[in-house]
């Protein structure tokens, strides 16, 4: 039976609706108690929304998790983010990919938002004696740049952008790493653009291209799928709409289904809360599919 569709009453529920929360929110048992004693009413009801909702099968724990790492990043939600990184050890994830969705903050939440979460990343892994492996897979600069190609990742352009002089332009401008991702994740949609930027600085357009693409995009420590999905939580996280937009359609074009990115939306409305997400983000999403796949769901 699907888990939205349980009935959970009684003690024996409050437990099986515990375990389903624990797997991604270790601290559920200490904060339902605390809450129980306050207000059962409201311990029993939040717990019962957040079991409902993170024990759908539509996305795995790994998945829910880097979402959830980004989320609590850039909302500066840290004991809730020590929280997701005590699960992430605990469920055996990919540390390094943790790690990575935190860095990937950096776009959206400014450098200085990465600061406190990898002090605490570092903390609780050095407890757990996992820190050492986890920073010797760490990249040497250059080393994505040097085992790119531009042959191969331009066969994954789009059409129009391929046969636009722009793209050359641009790569000749400010550098083939930064514009060939950004025309990768960014089809008919990045010349506009880095013509435009580049119209009013062309420093900060290399820049630009060279931090947020190739330096940050590039690194290919996540698939590009589960990337963009965690972008997606992260623009919800701060309340970005325009940028949620770009990334659920670009996530969908990367491979995620649209039922993977209404996941992480109504997933999102137990993390960061109801109102930028329900209904206005479904109704986008709605729009997306049916323009990228020409039918709904």
């Amino acid at each position: 039976m699907p888990i939205n569709t349980l009935n959970f009453d009684g003690e024996g529920s409050i437990e099986e609706m515990l375990s389903i929360v624990e797997r991604l929110q270790p601290g559920i048992r200490t904060r339902f108690e605390s809450r129980r004693q306050t207000d059962a009413a409201f311990a029993e009801a939040s717990l019962r929304y957040a079991a409902r909702l993170f024990g759908r099968p539509t996305l795995d724990v790994r998945t829910r998790l880097l979402v959830m790492t980004g989320q609590f990043t850039m909302s500066r939600r840290h004991s809730r983010l020590r929280e997701t990184i005590i699960a992430a050890c605990e469920q055996k994830l990919d540390l390094r990919e943790v790690l990575e969705v935190i860095l990937q903050c950096s776009i959206y939440g400014g450098e200085s938002i990465v600061d406190e979460p990898l002090a605490m990343f570092t903390e609780e892994l050095k407890a757990r004696g996992l820190f050492e492996e986890v920073a010797a897979r760490g990249l040497r600069t250059g080393q994505r740049e040097s085992e790119r190609s531009l042959e191969a990742e331009r066969a994954t352009w789009h059409p129009e952008d391929s046969a636009d002089p722009r793209a050359d332009e641009l790569m000749a401008k400010y550098g083939w790493p930064g514009i060939s991702i950004a025309l990768v994740l960014r089809p008919r949609h990045t010349l506009n653009n880095a013509t435009f930027i580049g119209g009013l600085d062309e420093g900060f357009a290399e820049a630009f291209y060279d931090f947020g693409y190739s330096d940050m995009y590039g690194r290919q420590i996540l698939d590009h799928k589960t990337r963009l999905l965690c972008m997606v939580g992260n623009t919800l996280a701060i309340g970005e709409i325009v940028q949620t937009r770009h990334h659920m359609r670009t996530a969908i074009k990367q491979g995620a289904s649209p039922r993977e990115v209404l996941e992480v939306l109504f997933q999102s409305v137990v993390v960061v809360g109801h109102p930028n997400i329900v209904p206005e983000r479904f109704r986008d999403l709605v729009k997306i599919v049916e323009e990228e796949t020409g039918s709904g769901f």
